[in-house]
């Protein structure tokens, strides 16, 4: 019997559009823009005007104006457009789409997006805020869980048998990890869409192209049942590592309906640990091409059937028919579930993949190697395993795996590596952080990128620095428990308060700053870097002062820190100029070093007790007199060496003096190559000048004990050459003696490069003990 009566079915189809692309099209270019845009009469411009509305283009006699849509409007065509970027052809055509969901009159409801193509439809609900808020919807799911199931009976009347999905889509909402709202939702099969959620499947669409529906419906569907008809193939089965596994080969089609790829986002946590990387586009379009040259792979897909679902339906089962031959191998028919999601690929999806856009993909058929049922630690192992030596695991991604790779390790500072990376997570997949979604981790894109919190974190006090075994620095001011044997708890709980210590500190500067002031600054990966890493200078600072100890609650330690937070608050609120400059000029290595120490330094001139390590020697950097005068001492000094280093050779070696520095000489020549391109005034003769104070020392070392056994006035190069920066270090061996030369060495680039490195006070110091000392043995 019918649900709806034939006009509600003509009412429905009225407000959707089905195969007409131009009709498509043209719906999709006015939703895929934030404005709504009109064309009115010149008389008409006022009255627009003062309901929001403004100017972009004047005619003869029209006018375009455009305004920009709502969040919930900007919201529903967003996700409008995902599915139309999904290649779906049925769409609602505007938001005025209503369904009877039952025999009442008031059993109607409005649907904001409808979705249908040859194997399901997608209904979704849309809520959007303007700024972030905590979700609170009991009742709007209580509607949906009560329209549901006749909403689901009407579109199937109008489309056919077809799996029917509702998804709840939210923007700019926050849910709690214990959220009653998610768990009805979990509860009733309705997926929730949230921002994570928007753009994995973008980001899906852009690396997948056609093939993306395929992911999406394993997303969407995964361990639902395509059919009752399972896929049967013939196999062999072999242990192998203590796991079993089947050999077989299958056509791509299928394969890629039941496969899923575990991609290291934040909307897979739930099958964690997660490992894999998006594919790339351009690698897929030439697989493609590729295979349907006639190309093909003869290596092995390697999958893991998951059965840990308790339904008997979702696992795979296998009849043996016989032992082949003289082996524990045996054959027969592999019965695989024709669901969604039930095959994790480990390794090969771009092969897969490449065949979704292939003629061949129903006729060819492939090799595969299927575990069965291996938990996803051991996928993530045999995945590092095969990509170990390959490029294609970047960094970011690596860094995102140790915390999986490495939370039970038996190092401690591979642990700490975990945890480093395990906090940073928290931030970003926190819906109470003012940082929840900006972070990129794994496949995830976003403004701020993973390595500078790793390595802000690594630098800061927050958690001891550690060896092999021991942890070796900060153990006193850390807010990691060092004596606690159990590294579990030890870990979880130093995640748990370092993560909230963090939370809640960017949320103060949030509440305090302008949002263009904030996003500047606190959503920049250089002030990520100094931020978190002035967090654990104050809580060593305050720790040391004994206003906060290591078991100091989040509250305790922000109250602590605010009059400090204020301080840099009102510098970055009052920047100077010069400063700005400073700060947005500097960019590659040492960006991160110039931001850290300017923020320290306006906490320090108005909190003079306030003193991070390597602050005291940076503001002595600045100095334009000290820098001048490292200069000079650094150029008198190598000008020195080079007088004297030739008079001894020369004095040693006579007229042969030369081949005793053949090579140095060459080195020289090839500096001189470089100044000299077209060999214009190129004397050769003049290579002396070209020598550097690396140079210096190898020949000092090279001469080092050499003495003239009739010349008893005759001075040692290294007797000459000795010099003592400190009566409380070595003075034994040549490198204790000739350590002020490699210090020379170090700071050269003061004075010959154009961009200079710093030196501190202590440095130029040394110079001129340096220079004193070879002036008096003149």
């Amino acid at each position: 019997m019918a649900f709806l009566t034939e006009s509600q079915v003509q009412m429905i189809k009225e407000h959707m559009i089905s195969e007409d692309t131009a009709m498509l099209n043209r719906k999709f270019k006015s939703k895929n823009t934030p404005y709504d845009l009109r064309t009115i009469d010149l008389n008409e411009v006022d009255d627009c005007e003062s309901d929001g509305w403004e100017v972009i283009a004047t005619l003869k006699r029209k006018v375009k104006i455009q305004r920009e849509k709502d969040s919930g409007r900007k919201f529903e065509d967003d996700m409008w457009c995902l599915f139309y970027n999904l290649g779906f052809k049925t769409l609602n055509y505007d938001e005025h789409l209503e369904v009877q969901w039952g025999p009442g009159p008031g059993d109607h409801h409005q649907l904001d997006v409808v979705a249908v193509d040859e194997e399901a439809i997608f209904v979704v609900e849309c809520k959007a805020s303007d700024k972030p808020r905590n979700a609170n919807f009991k009742k709007d799911i209580d509607n949906l869980c009560q329209y549901k199931e006749g909403v689901t009976k009407a579109l199937r009347q109008i489309y056919g048998e077809k799996k029917v999905k509702f998804v709840f889509a939210t923007r700019n909402y926050k849910f709690s990890e214990s959220s009653e709202d998610l768990q009805r939702l979990n509860g009733n099969k309705v997926y929730h869409f949230n921002e994570n959620s928007f753009n994995y499947i973008n980001s899906l669409i852009k690396a997948y192209k056609t093939s993306v529906k395929y992911q999406f419906y394993g997303l969407m569907f995964k361990n639902e049942l395509i059919n009752n008809e399972r896929i049967k193939v013939p196999a062999l089965k072999g242990t192998m590592g203590g796991h079993d596994y089947y050999m077989l080969s299958i056509e791509p089609s299928k394969l890629l309906k039941i496969g899923f790829v575990l991609h290291r986002t934040k909307v897979n946590d739930s099958m964690a640990p997660t490992y894999q990387r998006l594919l790339v586009p351009s690698r897929l379009k030439g697989i493609t091409k590729f295979i349907d040259d006639g190309g093909y792979f003869p290596n092995s897909i390697i999958v893991n059937f998951d059965s840990s679902n308790s339904n008997k339906k979702l696992k795979v089962q296998f009849e043996p028919s016989s032992n082949v031959g003289d082996t524990n191998s045996r054959f027969g028919i592999l019965s695989i579930p024709n669901a969604y999601g039930v095959a994790f690929i480990i390794d090969g999806q771009h092969r897969v993949y490449g065949y979704a856009g292939s003629k061949y993909k129903d006729t060819n058929t492939i090799p595969v190697v299927a575990f069965d049922n291996i938990d996803s630690q051991e996928q993530l192992k045999i995945f590092m395993d095969i990509n170990e030596n390959q490029k294609s695991v970047n960094p970011s991604l690596r860094l995102d795996l140790a915390e999986d790779i490495n939370w039970d390790s038996e190092r401690a500072d591979s642990r700490m590596l975990a945890l480093r990376s395990s906090i940073i997570k928290v931030l970003t997949r926190d819906s109470n952080s003012v940082l929840y979604t900006k972070i990129s981790v794994g496949e995830d894109s976003a403004k701020l990128t993973l390595k500078p919190f790793i390595t802000a974190l690594s630098k800061s006090s927050l958690l001891p620095k550690a060896s092999n075994k021991t942890y070796t620095q900060d153990t006193d001011v850390c807010l990691y428990d060092c004596n606690n044997l159990d590294h579990n708890k030890a870990m979880n709980d130093a995640k748990k308060r370092i993560s909230n210590l963090l939370r809640d500190c960017y949320a103060y500067m949030y509440e305090k700053l302008d949002e263009d002031t904030f996003k500047s600054f606190f959503e920049d990966n250089r002030g990520t870097y100094a931020f978190i890493v002035i967090i654990g200078s104050l809580n060593r600072h305050l720790i040391h002062k004994g206003l906060l100890s290591q078991k100091s609650t989040t509250e305790q330690q922000i109250q602590a820190m605010s009059p400090y937070f204020d301080t840099l608050i009102n510098y970055l609120t009052n920047l100077p100029a010069e400063h700005r400059s400073m700060l947005f000029v500097v960019k590659g290595q040492g960006a991160d070093t110039t931001w850290l120490h300017m923020f320290e330094n306006s906490i320090n001139e108005k909190q003079p007790e306030y003193q991070p390590d390597g602050l005291k020697e940076w503001k002595e950097s600045q100095d334009e007199n000290l820098q001048q005068e490292g200069q000079n001492y650094g150029k008198q000094i190598e000008q020195i060496l080079h007088d004297r280093v030739l008079n001894k050779l020369q004095d040693f070696y006579g007229d042969k003096w030369e081949k005793t520095v053949f090579e140095i000489k060459a080195k020289c020549l090839q500096r001189m190559s470089s100044d000299f391109p077209d060999d214009s005034d190129f004397d050769e003769n003049n290579w002396p000048d070209y020598l550097q104070a690396s140079d210096y020392k190898e020949i000092i070392e090279k001469n080092w004990i050499l003495t003239k056994e009739d010349d008893n006035t005759y001075v040692t190069f290294e007797t000459e050459f000795s010099i003592r920066l400190s009566d409380n270090e070595p003075f034994r061996s040549r490198k204790d003696k000739l350590k002020w030369l490699n210090d020379v060495i170090s700071y050269r680039n003061s004075w010959t490069s154009t961009k200079p490195k710093l030196l501190t006070r202590s440095q130029v110091d040394e110079l001129h003990l340096i220079l004193e000392s070879l002036q008096s043995t003149e």
